[in-house]
């Protein structure tokens, strides 16, 4: 979606502190943001890059410490995060993703605690792994769980970020699906096989895969700074998940393939363990319900106009 079409979001200026404004999904949403002619402040680790970035339009601070009680942020955009899709999950690497989260979320609360000008919301990252491994149940936000790793840490993240909720300030909790944009993200990794011509399916198939565009899940951000009536978990999905199969077969269209092959669903579980056990060879069938009764509109509501954007029109 071109930065212009976002115009529909335009608000008044806001002035907006954000972490993750490097990663995947915050880069792309600080340039539209930019492009809205709002005011950033971004929490990095690398000064001179993330100003380098975004061509010195943003203000970088490294630690909370660095803002003074008098300053104001009218929202609040928490993506920080470690990655979770990056091979086994170690007792050491299950500690860090949770760390990783629990601390940088306490820290925004304390932050909102001490200052003076409350913002009016915060928007904190989640995802739908917090529903657990499911089969074909549709779940909206009140959806059943399912006690998994996935589930604590995101329950764990959410419980942590309402602390922050207040009569002046809001929370809104992402719990966003699969990623699909320009430039990386799952959709560079799971193309690639295709790229070598190998239609490639996961276990037996019939897995729920619930994604989003890119820039639906931006303007869905931007729609809940606007709407100050939403509050709590909103799932930040498309309204029409796909199966696992149906996936391969939608992305072949696009992409030239010769070979279909199928990943045994126990293979990957020994090499990879709980990563394939909860998000690989299971999935979870979810519906943003809240964000659509709130008069949200998706771009991309198929997969298949997702594609068309992300990769091309389909082949003859």
């Amino acid at each position: 979606m071109p930065l212009m079409e976002f115009e529909i979001y335009q608000s008044d200026k806001k002035k907006m502190l954000i972490t993750g404004g490097s990663g995947f999904i915050g880069k792309r949403l600080v340039q539209v943001l930019l492009t809205l002619n709002h005011e950033i402040t971004l929490l990095s680790r690398n000064i001179n890059a993330t100003v380098k970035a975004f061509k010195g339009k943003v203000h970088v601070i490294t630690d909370f410490s660095e803002i003074e009680d008098n300053s104001e942020f009218d929202v609040i955009i928490n993506l920080a995060g470690e990655p979770l899709a990056r091979g086994r999950w170690t007792k050491k690497r299950k500690e860090k993703f949770v760390e990783s989260r629990l601390t940088i979320t306490a820290n925004i609360c304390e932050l909102i605690k001490r200052l003076k000008h409350k913002p009016e919301v915060l928007i904190n990252g989640s995802a739908i792994g917090y529903y657990g491994p499911h089969k074909d149940n549709i779940l909206d936000e009140s959806g059943s769980v399912v006690d998994c790793f996935s589930h604590a840490l995101c329950r764990k993240w959410e419980e942590q970020a309402l602390k922050a909720e207040s009569s002046d300030t809001r929370v809104c909790l992402l719990r966003i699906g699969i990623v699909l944009g320009h430039d990386g993200g799952p959709l560079a990794e799971l193309r690639l096989p295709f790229e070598y011509g190998l239609s490639m399916q996961i276990s037996h198939g019939q897995q729920w895969m619930s994604w989003i565009h890119r820039d639906d899940l931006i303007a869905m951000i931007l729609y809940i700074m606007n709407q100050s009536d939403i509050r709590g978990a909103v799932n930040a999905t498309a309204p029409n998940p796909v199966t696992n199969k149906r996936f391969a077969d939608t992305l072949s269209q696009h992409l030239k393939t010769f070979l279909r092959i199928r990943v045994p669903g126990k293979l990957l579980s020994l090499m990879i363990g709980e990563l394939a056990d909860e998000v690989l060879i299971t999935g979870q069938r979810v519906m943003p319900a809240k964000i659509q009764s709130k008069g949200f509109n998706f771009t991309y509501p198929e997969l298949n106009t997702a594609l068309d954007e992300l990769i091309g029109l389909p082949l003859k």
